[in-house]
């Protein structure tokens, strides 16, 4: 497993807007997928962008800052990729738009609460002209004729006063909404204390699989370039070739992703855009035209939801996130990482709700009181090769966190017995009263993991009984985590004991060929690495203090 390993500040602003983002998207995503459960599109963006403004709007409400909620929308967006619903790009453009619309209202009015209201306002106030765009770009010009048909049906009249009257109702609907979610929100969260005053420094470390796939560009640019140019050209171009050429297209998106295959090919889907496709030319065409323009309806509006798919599916992909990490954009690419992290925290705090008006207010303000910028517990890995010097660069770690007051380590260090690669033994180094005992003595050959050792089960038996019940600030260390764990031996039951039953911030050694098994043996896809050859040894050292510091510290508060 190969990658790289890079330090980075997060600010205290990029801190706050981890925690907005990362509550904001866990309503998205447990939220979300009840409404669209209960058949309610329209109302689901309003509700939704309703409480996100409030939970951006509490959050910001002790200390109102520009540049956090482009920021926290932003992170809500990436958040949103994991939602299981298969078109997830319009939403995240919808998201990140209200971030910045909220930011315009602190432009125009500062930094105070009358800009966090207008910018709550303006928030939702994009909703429906956003849903207008969608629908523009599914339904095309079809869409337009079909409302203007509607309004005449219903007020017995084209009066532009009137169709205007109508707009104006609903913008300033949408506008007072928005108002009043900001107001709540700033109601909810003007008392707390400001969140995150430290900068934190990180590492973060690219894993497998995040190597530059071109295949994903590739695919990426022809199905950005495949819907522009259909909305551009699909309406002047013969019916029956644009109905053709969409449906061919559709048809091998849906063959290659499967995602959009399970999610749109459902009648509860199908059956609602064939029978809308269908109802537009009823009421703005001759009946003559209805099947050949209601079949053209029909495919614009599947052949644009599914390419969207397809192009949320691409930019999802590691090879594309990685483009993230780098220059200006890496902020984003780590504060994203983060808030991955504490996603989990928040999401069971949600599903555990009952999604009433009362129950969601009480779950936004628990989880508002008892948040940190990082939900779950730092776990760090040292990684190298085979004799580089995992061992002592984890002993001058700890030497250089002998000096600091406030973190306390309990574990043991691997010392090796003879040169590498035929180790006679391995003896244990305990932290942190420095006693010396044997680990185990070599037997066999090399590759031969239950016969190449013979272990002192003794040993073994008490050191696991021992960290087991260590102090709740404890750090463990655990040295050498190799073969020997990944079957189930040695120290997997200690390691088993601290993922699944204690909080306990975890320091492993692991060879750089094990890495990857390790990982995926105790999902820890999350955790910071550090290869010994690309992170200086006080580079790390700051580093996890900052986390463990901040951890801790968030802890103190609940």
């Amino acid at each position: 497993m190969e990658g790289n390993s890079v330090a980075y500040k997060l600010s205290p602003l990029w801190q706050r807007a981890i925690i907005g983002g990362s509550i904001w998207g866990a309503l998205e995503i447990t939220l979300g997928s009840v409404l669209h459960n209960l058949m309610v599109p329209m109302a689901a963006g309003t509700l939704l962008a309703s409480l996100g403004v409030l939970t951006v709007s509490a959050i910001s409400a002790p200390s109102i800052q520009r540049g956090f909620f482009w920021r926290a929308a932003l992170i809500c967006a990436l958040l949103k990729s994991v939602s299981p619903s298969a078109v997830i790009l319009p939403p995240m453009v919808g998201i990140a738009l209200e971030g910045v619309l909220m930011e315009l209202g602190l432009l125009i009015l500062g930094t105070n609460v009358l800009g966090l209201l207008l910018g709550g306002g303006l928030a939702l106030l994009s909703i429906p002209l956003f849903k207008a765009i969608r629908l523009y770009m599914i339904y095309g010009q079809g869409i337009v004729e079909f409302f203007n048909s509607l309004l005449i049906q219903l007020t017995g009249s084209n009066n532009v006063i009137v169709t205007n009257y109508l707009i104006y109702t609903l913008l300033i609907i949408y506008l007072s909404l928005g108002i009043i979610s900001a107001l709540i929100g700033y109601s909810l969260g003007k008392n707390n204390l400001p969140i995150a005053i430290n900068p934190i420094e990180i590492t973060v470390f690219t894993r497998v699989g995040n190597n530059l796939n071109f295949r994903t560009y590739l695919l990426l640019i022809i199905h950005i370039i495949a819907l522009v140019s259909y909305l551009a050209f699909a309406s002047v171009l013969p019916t029956w070739f644009a109905i053709l050429g969409g449906g061919l297209y559709t048809t091998l998106i849906l063959t290659y992703y499967e995602r959009p295959r399970k999610k749109l090919l459902k009648p509860i889907f199908i059956l609602p855009v064939l029978a809308f496709a269908f109802f537009i030319p009823l009421i703005t065409t001759k009946l003559i035209l209805v099947p050949m323009y209601g079949s053209y309806i029909f495919v614009r509006a599947i052949f644009v939801v599914v390419t969207l798919a397809a192009i949320g599916t691409e930019l999802a992909k590691p090879s594309v996130s990685q483009l993230f990490s780098r220059g200006f954009l890496s902020p984003v690419y780590y504060a994203s990482s983060m808030a991955f992290n504490a996603l989990p925290i928040y999401l069971e705090a949600f599903e555990k709700s009952k999604f009433t008006a009362s129950s969601m207010l009480k779950s936004i303000q628990g989880v508002l009181n008892n948040s940190s910028w990082c939900g779950n517990r730092p776990i760090f890995i040292i990684t190298g090769g085979l004799g580089e010097g995992k061992s002592t660069y984890l002993e001058n770690l700890l030497e250089i966190f002998g000096k600091e007051k406030g973190l306390s380590f309990k574990g043991f260090i691997a010392r090796g017995i003879g040169a590498p690669p035929l180790r006679e033994g391995y003896n244990l180094w305990i932290i942190p009263d420095g006693t010396d005992l044997m680990l185990c003595r070599r037997i066999g050959a090399c590759g031969l993991p239950n016969k190449s050792f013979e272990f002192n089960d003794g040993v073994i038996g008490w050191l696991t009984t021992d960290l087991a019940a260590i102090n709740a600030d404890d750090i463990l260390v655990i040295d050498e985590v190799g073969r020997m764990e990944l079957y189930g031996k040695v120290w997997a039951g200690l390691i088993e004991h601290h993922l699944t039953k204690t909080k306990n911030v975890l320091i492993l050694t692991v060879r750089r060929e094990n890495l990857m098994h390790v990982v995926e043996r105790w999902n820890l896809t999350d955790a910071y690495v550090f290869d010994i050859n690309k992170v200086g040894v006080n580079d790390a050292a700051n580093s996890i203090k900052s986390l463990v510091l901040s951890y801790h510290t968030a802890g103190s508060r609940k």
